[in-house]
């Protein structure tokens, strides 16, 4: 029974790897505000991105040759998306706000002081959608690295509605547009007064990057 259950996985696991392969062979990116994450990266030695959960596959893909680390959940969920991660090229640290939290935490660190990127889902992994937990946060002021909202959102996509997340699967051929933010440096005071004010500058960064590309690429068509 237990080989059966692995052999299950582990086709799934496999599945899930060549659909984002064969995915990312016929897509094309557009990468706004490229010079911001260059100059971000150069004056602070690394950075974090900050995404929302709906936009994981992009933000994936749009990475491909450019390993990043990322949390991913320490369930048997979490398996299926970790291990395509890592046969892209990514790191993983395996964990989540309610299982082996503090362990993901020292992992990220450790990478993120060894020079990956890190790239966190801020409001994963179940919601409420577009809220950023304090997570990200603690983290970049541990690591001393900082925050740079993505944003990822492929013109042609299937919007999951019914999920919490709406999360969306690009159609293939499609492209992305791709839109960098202005870097968050967490300080010690962001720290004392829980983060709150970051959040709300984080929250509303991602909303303008979505509301920008939705005006200048996505006319007609609903980004939710």
């Amino acid at each position: 029974m237990i080989k059966k259950k692995e052999t299950l996985f582990f086709i799934k696991t496999l599945l899930a790897y060549i659909f984002i392969r064969l995915l990312a062979f016929t897509f094309r990116f557009n990468y706004l505000n490229k010079d911001l994450l260059d100059k971000t990266k150069s004056e602070h030695g690394n950075y974090i991105f900050s995404l929302w959960h709906q936009n994981l596959i992009g933000a994936i893909i749009s990475q491909m040759g450019n390993p990043h680390a990322m949390i991913v959940s320490a369930s048997l969920d979490g398996d299926i998306v970790a291990k395509p991660c890592e046969w892209l090229g990514h790191k993983t640290a395996r964990g989540s706000s309610s299982k082996k939290g503090m362990k993901a935490l020292k992992q990220m660190i450790t990478y993120l002081r060894n020079g990956f990127p890190g790239a966190i889902t801020v409001d994963g992994p179940r919601g409420p959608r577009h809220e950023p937990k304090p997570g990200v946060f603690e983290l970049a002021y541990l690591a001393r690295t900082p925050i740079v909202p993505l944003t990822v959102i492929p013109r042609k996509q299937y919007v999951a509605i019914k999920a919490w997340d709406h999360f969306r699967v690009p159609y293939p051929f499609t492209k992305f547009d791709i839109h960098f933010g202005q870097p968050i440096v967490v300080k010690k005071e962001d720290k004392e007064d829980g983060f709150t004010r970051l959040i709300s500058d984080l929250t509303q960064q991602m909303k303008q990057s979505e509301e920008m590309i939705s005006e200048k690429f996505h006319e007609n068509q609903l980004i939710t």
